[in-house]
């Protein structure tokens, strides 16, 4: 098929589609750009930061769904409970929608370190970090786990869905560093927010991580059965580990103020939620406006 032929029939296609999204002239012209090859020249704002037009699926729903995706509903939330001088780990930082707004609007004083292991989306964190031009916001190329050495992790196209590879799946694999969070300073010192968010990786990220969580007040974490279970454990056994560590779990609610609902049974396991875990609700409760619901309460 002509070259020409292709490009009509993708822009006639994304002419069709383009009312499933909030900004639909916008998804209209990266399909557009995409076929000329020139997305990636592009720069845009989102959350007050620049990003550039990747191809990466979570830039593009940044670029043309931005008040509507998930992402945005969690830098609510994070940026209601963070203060500037925090310090914040953000473990799965894919192209930087969250740790990049957070350095930018938190400020100069706060400390963020972002860990993303896949070397093509790093290289599209990188290239966001660099434009934005963030001292504060602290780079590394690695998984995170329990042990040090190397790890396959997949190679899908769907960025935001890469993860450690398991022997059962039939998928592109490559080797990534991985590194235990307690081998880096930054789990020795003071931790205001970790944000968790593996895959179904997130119980063995946190045995690596056992002197960081000591330290950590606040635990933003993604739960899932269909993705723990890919690697022998539960949702169920993640709350105990926590339990067990004086965590307790909440899910959260945005109105006027952030509302946190306990977790007690409520998940299900037919999808992802976002977690809370708080070491201290009175610490919480004195520096951010959270109403905290009781359990069983309507």
């Amino acid at each position: 098929m002509p070259r020409w032929r292709q490009i009509v029939r993708d822009l006639r296609w994304a002419w069709r589609e383009r009312h499933k999204w909030s900004s639909p002239w916008r998804f209209v012209a990266f399909r557009c750009l995409l076929q000329l090859g020139l997305h990636e020249r592009v720069v845009f704002r989102y959350a007050g930061a620049r990003f550039r037009l990747f191809g990466a699926r979570l830039t593009l729903l940044m670029f043309y769904d931005a008040p509507r995706w998930h992402g945005a509903h969690d830098l609510k939330v994070l940026l209601a409970l963070l203060q500037p001088g925090d310090t914040v780990i953000d473990i799965g930082a894919n192209v930087g929608a969250h740790c990049i707004p957070l350095a930018k609007q938190l400020g100069a004083s706060t400390s963020v370190y972002a860990f993303e292991p896949h070397p093509r989306v790093f290289g599209y964190l990188q290239a966001n970090a660099q434009l934005n031009r963030l001292p504060n916001l602290h780079l590394y190329h690695y998984a995170l786990g329990e042990r040090e050495g190397e790890v396959c992790f997949t190679d899908l196209r769907a960025d935001d869905l890469n993860h450690v590879a398991t022997d059962s799946q039939d998928a592109p694999t490559i080797r990534v560093p991985m590194r235990p969070l307690d081998s880096f300073e930054c789990a020795s010192k003071p931790i205001t927010l970790i944000k968790l968010d593996v895959e179904g990786y997130e119980l063995f990220v946190l045995r690596g991580a056992e002197r960081a969580l000591s330290n950590t007040q606040l635990l933003y974490i993604e739960v899932c059965d269909a993705h723990t279970e890919q690697y022998g454990y539960t949702v169920r056994d993640l709350v105990g580990f926590l339990g067990e560590r004086g965590w307790t779990l909440y899910q959260v609610e945005v109105a006027e103020q952030l509302r946190l609902r306990p977790v007690v049974n409520a998940y299900t396991g037919e999808q992802w939620q976002n977690w809370l875990g708080v070491r201290d609700i009175a610490w919480l409760q004195a520096r951010a406006a959270v109403e905290v619901v009781p359990p069983h309460a309507p």
